[in-house]
């Protein structure tokens, strides 16, 4: 039984119901017979289990969790969650904890002490007076999203086993779940960008002069201009071009996402644009992603947090968070548009921060 009012819930386990079955047994015989030492037993086993109930409502009161750690996974795929807990009792260890992260929170008051619908449990066996540590949670697949916080069901049988007792606690933290990758359109765009780096690194122009180190390859070395000077003084071309140095522009039919009749179409695309970021970011190339009211956002990491956090299908027609930081692009990007049934490399365009503003989206 689970009473909200009090944030606790009590039932017996299996070998306490034993043990309380027998102690009725034995008083009831007690009384019948007037035997003193059935009497003496029951006075005895009545005492163990309320001694049992109160030292584990003082574990379960000292128990908390703190929060978990920022972490970041990705939906269809299980994962370990850190969670930080903490015993507030100033001399008595804590022993024998379970910590169920669940789903859905049931709104009657008979609620399992061992949840099915949960996404995963930690466990600890013993934890010293006013001190704290870190435990791993091994979680289940999560929808896409952004986590502030998950609920936990905490539950005990400290000290005898013969009964649980539950609380259920709210643990803050940075999780980050993002969209699936889809592995063969990651294989096929990685080889074809390859390709299109390797061109543009064929078309740099020579730049300027610079002192040759031994760590940079003698094929740059200028042999006119280095001719009867010691090696420390050679100088090599240096080789540039804006092109050469472009970064990636990812685009996409906003409107055609927002109007996706099922769920896997509306997902398939957060997917898609995942996948070409991580790609891109595996590149070590710079990041932009525009949106349909001309903002951008930069950046793998702010890119990711965005995609996590656009709403589920069936919540697509509400506000789409935009964080009001503002971010600048400048340099060359060469733009890359893609759709549910492909991708298509499109022109550069040049980027001058000082005429443009974007918001980070």
């Amino acid at each position: 039984m689970y009473y909200k009012s009090v944030n606790r819930g009590l039932s017996f386990t299996t070998p306490g119901i034993y043990a309380l079955v027998l102690v009725f047994v034995c008083g009831l015989i007690a009384v019948n017979t007037g035997i003193n030492a059935l009497f003496l037993f029951l006075a005895s086993g009545l005492s163990l289990i309320l001694v049992s109930g109160l030292l584990s409502e003082a574990a379960i009161k000292n128990y908390e969790v703190s929060g978990f750690l920022q972490q970041t996974a990705e939906s269809g795929k299980g994962f370990e969650l850190l969670l930080v807990i903490k015993n507030k009792h100033r001399h008595t260890p804590i022993y024998g904890f379970e910590n169920y992260a669940i789903k859905t929170l049931r709104k009657s008051i008979i609620m399992p002490t061992k949840p099915k619908d949960s996404y995963g449990a930690g466990h600890v066996l013993s934890l010293p007076a006013r001190s704290s540590k870190t435990i791993t949670i091994q979680m289940e697949s999560m929808e896409r999203g952004l986590y502030r916080s998950i609920k936990f069901l905490l539950r005990t049988n400290f000290p005898f086993g013969l009964i649980d007792k539950y609380k259920i606690t709210e643990a803050k933290g940075f999780l980050t779940v993002l969209p699936k990758i889809n592995p063969e359109l990651y294989d096929r765009l990685k080889s074809d960008y390859r390709k299109r780096v390797a061109e543009q690194d064929d078309d740099r122009e020579f730049f300027s002069h610079k002192p040759h180190t031994v760590m940079e390859p003698a094929r740059h070395i200028d042999w006119r201009k280095s001719a009867g000077k010691p090696p420390r003084q050679w100088v090599q071309k240096e080789y540039r071009s804006e092109v050469a140095e472009f970064g990636i522009m990812l685009t996409t039919n906003w409107g055609a996402m927002q109007r996706a009749v099922s769920s896997e179409s509306y997902e398939q695309m957060i997917s898609i644009l995942r996948t070409a970021a991580e790609v891109i970011k595996d590149a070590s190339r710079k990041l932009v992603l525009t949106h349909a009211d001309g903002t951008y956002t930069s950046g793998y990491e702010a890119i990711s947090q965005h995609l996590a956090a656009i709403p589920a299908f069936e919540k697509k027609d509400s506000n789409w968070e935009k964080p009001d930081s503002k971010a600048e692009i400048k340099g060359v990007y060469l733009q890359l548009d893609l759709s549910p049934d492909g991708y298509q490399w499109k022109s550069y365009t040049s980027h001058d921060a000082r005429s443009q503003s974007g918001r980070r989206s």
